[in-house]
């Protein structure tokens, strides 16, 4: 077992003790379990799969940072949004693509790392739409 910290800007979405964590980075997919080596990573779109004593709670996650200390024994995942699979809302998401298609079309008024920002955020949401419809 090892403590995992999920957290985005606005609340610790899990916070305890979990024996693994799945997700998919920028490198690839992964699994961590206690006492892991240190690593960072990032990653723009991941179902994230944490393990506590024989169940899985899943989430999706976007736009985030992972870190795992082990000297510490210890995960944090830091990022923009996540939430419990099982409490997305397709047409929510949906909406969200469609308002960033929306003002990269329009594109006026937005710095150059805003048009990337949105760019890479869309990517992700569609990635997200494709995990939930599975």
């Amino acid at each position: 077992m090892f403590k995992l910290t999920i957290r985005t800007p606005y609340e610790d979405v899990f916070s305890g003790e979990a024996e693994s964590i799945y997700l998919t980075t920028e490198d690839g997919d992964m699994q961590i379990f206690e006492n892991h080596a240190s690593i960072t990573a990032s990653l723009s779109f991941s179902p994230v799969v944490v393990e506590i004593t024989g169940k899985d709670e899943h989430y999706l996650a976007r736009n985030g940072l992972f870190l795992f200390d082990n000297e510490k024994n210890e995960a944090v995942l830091l990022t923009l949004y996540c939430e419990l699979k099982s409490e997305v809302s397709y047409q929510t998401v949906e909406e969200y693509a469609k308002f960033i298609q929306e003002q990269l079309e329009e594109g006026k008024d937005l710095s150059d790392f805003q048009i990337l920002f949105l760019k890479d955020e869309k990517v992700a949401v569609e990635e997200q739409l494709n995990e939930i419809k599975k």
